[in-house]
């Protein structure tokens, strides 16, 4: 199946609404965007990001964006050069959400966008309950459609089909 900028958004808040963390659910998407099949590790590292490191700080989805770039642009190991698009793509992707994010919550912490105190584990437990994650599932999927955009932009779509193996 083709990724696209739409079907990454629709996959990310499927993925975060069936309780995959929100940097987890744009990594994944980024990871199918770019064709990449090793991601156990990196979903696992990704998992550390969930509720603004688990203190309302810094929005996982927006971290994830920036990391599926890592991924596609960074480098392994020493041996390795990073691609001399890393800078310029996560600036892009991270200019983009946080414009986003502040025009519509006013800050890109989780706390902010999540409306929950992540001191307050009361609290953590009733957002899932009370209808405040929603609209961290329609923001993970603005990020996802993002970062499928940025990407193409950058990379194009001929080279992103070439990853993803069509």
């Amino acid at each position: 199946m083709k990724v696209t900028p739409e079907t990454m958004r629709d996959k990310a808040m499927g993925l975060f609404a069936d309780d995959f963390y929100c940097a987890q659910a744009i990594l994944a998407v980024g990871l199918d965007m770019i064709g990449e099949k090793e991601r156990d590790n990196a979903l696992r590292a990704m998992a550390g990001m969930t509720g603004g490191c688990y203190r309302g700080d810094l929005c996982g989805a927006i971290a994830g964006a920036a990391q599926a770039v890592g991924c596609l642009f960074g480098a392994a190991s020493l041996d390795e050069m990073e691609d001399a698009r890393l800078a310029s793509t996560v600036r892009l992707v991270y200019d983009r959400l946080k414009g986003k994010a502040v025009k519509e919550y006013g800050d890109t912490t989780c706390q902010t966008i999540s409306n929950c105190n992540w001191y307050d584990m009361d609290d953590v437990k009733a957002r899932k309950k009370d209808g405040r994650r929603d609209e961290c599932t329609r923001f993970v999927g603005e990020c996802a459609k993002v970062l499928g955009e940025v990407l193409l932009e950058v990379v194009g779509e001929e080279e992103l089909n070439i990853l993803q193996g069509d």
